[in-house]
């Protein structure tokens, strides 16, 4: 079965007005999903110090089969790519302490493998920062834009 990025994006934050026809389709194809991709789960980190922000996202991409570790700081997520093992790293810029620059540059000291997109609403990311991550996306395009991108960088 394929996963529609759209209809998951849909099913998790569509009114409910939708019959349930449509709703229980697109909820078999959510658990589908989590079916096939047992045996080959990717693990994602999210980084970001806005916690709703956080839990939503977290959320979308468990809904989408990922499974998922959060960091709510730079210092976080250094730990825990130090105990766990992570296909990519979704990292906000604008953070307190460790900012997403000084965060990713220690991140590709540790891991220089790990893909790593940076998601922000900053406006003037530093170039030196963007030629350490692997993909960049501004906070505002939206869910399918993010998991679009954490989807090229995982299976190139």
């Amino acid at each position: 079965m394929t996963l529609s990025v759209k209809n998951v994006v849909r099913c998790l934050f569509s009114s409910s007005s939708r019959s349930n026809d449509d709703r229980f389709a697109q909820e078999r194809e959510v658990k589908a999903l989590s079916t096939e991709s047992y045996r080959t789960v990717k693990t994602i980190l999210l980084v970001d110090d806005e916690l709703s922000l956080l839990s939503m996202r977290r959320f979308v991409f468990e809904a989408l089969g990922y499974s998922v570790l959060i960091a709510t700081c730079g210092e976080d997520a250094l730990a825990v790519l130090e105990a766990h093992s992570v296909d990519a790293v979704v990292l906000d810029y604008l953070m307190p302490g460790m900012d997403g620059g000084e965060t990713a540059h220690c991140i590709r000291k540790l891991r220089g493998d790990v893909p790593i997109i940076l998601s922000s609403g900053c406006l003037d990311v530093p170039y030196h920062v963007l030629k350490i991550v692997n993909a960049a996306i501004e906070k505002a395009a939206g869910p399918e834009a993010l998991i679009t991108a954490v989807a090229q960088q995982l299976n190139p």
